[in-house]
């Protein structure tokens, strides 16, 4: 890798960020080259400037704890379709051209993904102007023969759950085919933060997706910091920062145990796992002043410290009840039984498709942006929980660890926690954020301009990157009644897509 990134020319624009540019006719064999040599696709975008395009690729370089981001100026037509050297990246391809008018050169089909149909004119590109054609109507294909038939479901749906269109093709009881529509959530995020200042912007970019409020923040603020030169924040805002992912990081995946429940009709134990999803709200509430955490994360650092007293003397026992309820779920096998074998994802398509946080560890692939980018030297690395089976039960088994290791760090940073917070120059730059959320790595990049306004703001929850396969998961030799078992185990959001 070292040569690679040599011959590319890559030079450190930040603690654990490497920028390099690269010719559009050469960025076919530099994505070939990089995933060749174990390289993780985590973005692709475009940014209007006054010179036409810069596309921009991150790649994650785990083991060098560092990320690398491509640069390169885009012509519509003009570059090969990356999604075929890159599997990954065909949702952000199919974006590239929703948001500044890119195409890859040939005909490839490239799916609606944040534009609903005949939008066109309400969505203009990023830099203004029109494109040069409209995206087609597409849906993963399918075929409907013999008695199957095509089933459409949302998108409105049961009370709690997001809008989001599936298109299901079944003979009543297996699931033949799938396919999604996600833009009925679309709200225009990216767009609405040009030319705020980033102070200002942090309001709705908390927004992006509510249940991941703390790493969407942290990510962003690092990348505003970044931008702006400034070095990371002091110890105990980092620490308070840990502390915050942490909490989100247990309530959500209490909330997601409580959910599969829900799906299988259990209603006990989805009782019992809401108790104990209740009583991790209210360790939020009294510990940060909001049940989910919303404004503890500000540019430069942290609004408030955390309560360190109440949060050692409530967080165990709260986490003790959920892990309760974990007990007797385990020990019910009509539970059980509908989790294993349901809704498997292969080792070989989370690799191929670069998938992250609890969905890619419940398939084997141990990635967790906590361990292989960590903020600071001072940074606690934390045990990473994985499993073989690729099936819901190997997703809920993850987070069922990952709540038990989360509690140890939230205990083990208590001490070294406070509100310290630095203030961030305004000034031009670009910069990239991370941050470990409850549904794996999630990214933001920020370019400013000269008065240290926001030209450019990308925003990639983990959901982007997991939602790529919930269908393949879907079809995977499992019955109608398991979608909604495979899509409470993914715990992905459908505004975190659809931003």
């Amino acid at each position: 890798m070292s040569g690679i990134l040599e011959a590319l020319g890559a030079h450190e624009i930040a603690d654990g960020t490497l920028a390099a540019r690269v010719e559009e006719g050469e960025l076919g064999q530099t994505v070939a080259d990089l995933a060749g040599h174990g390289a993780r696709f985590a973005d692709l975008f475009g940014t209007p400037d006054s010179a036409g395009v810069t596309g921009r690729l991150v790649y994650a370089l785990d083991r060098e704890q560092r990320y690398v981001v491509l640069e390169t100026p885009l012509t519509d037509l003009g570059h090969p379709p990356i999604s075929d050297l890159e599997p990954a990246a065909f949702v952000e391809e199919c974006e590239l051209f929703e948001q500044v008018g890119i195409r890859p050169s040939g005909d490839k089909p490239l799916n609606r993904i944040l534009m609903p149909p005949h939008a066109e004119e309400t969505f203009p590109l990023l830099g203004g102007g029109r494109r040069a054609v409209a995206p087609r109507e597409l849906h993963a294909p399918h075929h409907v023969r013999g008695e199957a038939f095509e089933f459409p479901f949302g998108p409105v749906r049961v009370a709690g759950w997001e809008s989001l269109y599936m298109g299901l093709v079944t003979t009543g009881e297996e699931v033949l085919d799938l396919y999604l529509f996600h833009w009925h959530k679309h709200r225009g995020i990216e767009r609405r933060l040009v030319g705020l200042d980033p102070a200002r912007a942090l309001f709705l970019v908390e927004r992006t997706e509510g249940l991941s409020a703390v790493a969407m923040s942290v990510a962003y603020c690092r990348a505003v910091e970044a931008a702006g030169g400034d070095e990371p924040p002091p110890n105990p805002a980092a620490s308070t920062r840990t502390i915050a992912l942490e909490l989100e990081r247990i309530y959500n995946h209490a909330q997601a145990v409580a959910l599969l429940c829900q799906t299988t009709g259990l209603s006990v134990g989805q009782a019992q796992a809401e108790i104990a999803l209740e009583q991790l709200l209210r360790v939020n509430l009294a510990s940060f002043g909001h049940r989910y955490l919303f404004g503890v994360v500000t540019l430069g650092g942290v609004r408030r410290a955390p309560d360190a007293e109440l949060l050692r003397r409530l967080l165990p026992d709260a986490v003790d009840e959920f892990r309760r309820a974990v007990g007797a779920l385990l020990r019910t096998n009509s539970h059980v039984d509908r989790l294993e074998a349901c809704g498997i994802v292969s080792e070989e398509a989370a690799q191929r498709l670069a998938l992250v946080g609890p969905v890619a560890r419940g398939s084997g692939i141990d990635v967790d942006s906590r361990r292989d980018h960590p903020w600071t030297s001072e940074a606690i690395a934390p045990e990473v929980a994985t499993r073989t089976g690729g099936d819901v039960l190997a997703r809920m088994e993850v987070m069922v660890a990952e709540v038990e290791e989360s509690r140890r760090l939230v205990l083990e940073l208590l001490p070294e926690a406070g509100s310290a917070r630095t203030e961030v120059p305004s000034r031009a730059g670009v910069g990239l954020g991370w941050a470990e959320s409850p549904r794996g790595e999630a990214l933001a990049f920020v370019c400013l301009d000269g008065d240290g306004r926001i030209a450019r703001v990308r925003l990639r929850p983990a959901s982007v990157r997991n939602w790529r396969s919930f269908d393949d998961a879907a079809r995977a030799r499992n019955v109608f009644t398991d979608v909604p078992i495979i899509e409470a185990s993914f715990w992905q959001t459908v505004a975190g897509f659809a931003r």
